[in-house]
């Protein structure tokens, strides 16, 4: 299995949602990337761990190519379907990205989305994707995070360890991926280019319509993390207060590599 965490059936809508919430909020930075790796003009295009589809439908609209989308969660890619309805050129698989069931060479561009970060191996994962990936092709990780860069103020040392990495920790994932996807890209053979897709620090207004969206995501993992209630509660006021000061200052690292393979 490829992805760490799993989805209780009874936590999918949620976790639907939340996929829906980080395509609109990086949609801003992964789209300048497809046109930059001639994803218009692409005949054959993988997408690895599409989830729910939402990050497969831009790719889609933004190609006449024809798109293979994959994910090792059935439930996902029965949501995916539905999605991506209005869509001809998309086909949709149930795989494993460590074992992908396609031939060496069959595809223009391979990519990902906020993946990486829950592989179990993400080596074997880029070997693979290079490895479908025809001379000439790219691979391209449009953006996966390092929680270990996050830049916060201002500060609350007890809230802010959870949401700099630990929340991922705990459910699995690798919360400094982003920094090692040069390492990952170069192992597997590929001519590399790495950066920072997220340059623009959001205002407090944006800040706080984001927060609001995903609200439930940020009290439920200070929850699991073991924050109690009057924490959460006090760390949320002084939080909104922050915004509404316009003194909060957020700076989140994503990163992108590309990857042409020789």
């Amino acid at each position: 299995m490829t992805h760490k965490p799993k989805i209780p059936l009874s936590q999918l809508n949620d976790f639907v949602k939340k996929l829906e919430l980080q395509a609109i909020e990086t949609s801003e930075e992964r789209i300048p990337l497809y046109m930059r790796v001639g994803l218009k003009d692409a005949k054959h295009i993988l997408d690895v761990g599409c989830g729910s589809g939402v990050v497969t439908r831009d790719i889609a609209h933004l190609t006449k190519g024809k798109v293979i989308a994959i994910d090792e969660f059935k439930d996902l890619i029965d949501v995916a379907r539905k999605v991506l309805k209005p869509y001809s050129n998309v086909e949709l698989r149930v795989g494993n990205v460590e074992d992908l069931p396609f031939e060496d060479e069959a595809f223009d561009i391979v990519t990902c989305n906020l993946f990486l970060m829950w592989v179990e191996d993400p080596q074997k994962a880029v070997n693979e994707m290079a490895r479908v990936t025809r001379s000439g092709g790219t691979v391209l990780a449009s953006l996966e995070p390092d929680y270990g860069g996050k830049l916060h103020w201002p500060e609350n040392p007890k809230i802010d360890p959870v949401f700099a990495g630990k929340a991922i920790r705990e459910r699995g994932g690798d919360p400094h991926i982003g920094r090692k996807l040069r390492s990952i890209f170069v192992k597997a053979g590929l001519n590399t280019v790495v950066g920072i897709g997220n340059n623009r620090i959001w205002s407090c207004d944006e800040d706080r319509d984001y927060y609001l969206h995903a609200r439930d995501f940020y009290v439920k993992a200070l929850s699991d993390s073991g924050i109690p209630q009057d924490e959460i509660d006090q760390w949320e006021y002084d939080y909104l207060r922050s915004l509404d000061e316009g003194v909060q200052l957020n700076f989140f690292p994503q990163f992108y590599a590309i990857g042409e393979k020789p």
